[in-house]
C-alpha cells in the first residue's frame, strides 16, 4: 500500500506540472494527491465501498486544497484538480467499455453503475467543502 500511495504522489505532481501549475504548488498538489489516495486506500482495506472511500476522500483533499488556496492565496483548483487524479476512476469507465463492446450487458451496467456513482461521489465531495467554505466565509464578511 505504501508504493501504491508513494506512487499517487508522484502522478499527481506529474499531473500538475501537464496542467501548468509551477513552483512548490506542485509539490503541494502532490501531497494533495497522496492525501486523497491514502485515505482512500485505508476506507476500501477496512470494508467500505469504494464510492463511500471516494466521497471522504475528495472532501479531504477539497478541504485541503481550500486551506492552501487561503495560505498560498491562489485558487482551489490549483490544488485540487492534479491532486484528485489518483482516485478518478479511469479503470471502472475502461471496464465498462471493455464489457459493453464484448457484449456482456449485465456486467457492463454493474460497472457502470459502480462507476458512476464513484464519480458523483467525488464530486459530490467537492461540492460539500466548497460550499462549506463559501458558506463560512460569506458569514465573515457580513459580520
Amino acid at each position: 500500500m505504501i508504493f501504491s500511495v508513494i506512487t499517487a504522489g508522484i502522478a499527481s505532481g506529474a499531473f500538475s506540472i501537464f496542467f501548468n501549475i509551477r513552483g512548490i504548488n506542485t509539490l503541494f498538489a502532490a501531497i494533495n494527491g497522496t492525501i486523497g489516495f491514502l485515505i482512500f486506500s485505508l476506507l476500501t482495506q477496512y470494508g467500505l465501498a469504494s464510492y463511500i472511500a471516494m466521497l471522504f476522500a475528495s472532501m479531504a483533499m477539497a478541504a485541503y486544497a481550500e486551506i492552501l488556496a487561503r495560505l498560498r492565496k491562489a485558487p482551489a483548483s490549483l490544488f485540487l484538480v492534479a491532486g484528485i487524479i489518483p482516485i478518478v476512476p479511469g479503470g471502472g469507465i475502461f471496464e465498462f467499455a471493455l464489457s459493453f463492446i464484448q457484449g456482456d450487458n449485465d456486467m457492463a451496467v454493474s460497472i457502470g453503475i459502480r462507476t458512476l456513482l464513484e464519480a458523483g461521489s467525488i464530486a459530490l465531495g467537492i461540492i460539500i467543502v466548497s460550499s462549506v467554505v463559501k458558506l463560512l466565509l460569506s458569514g465573515k464578511k457580513r459580520i
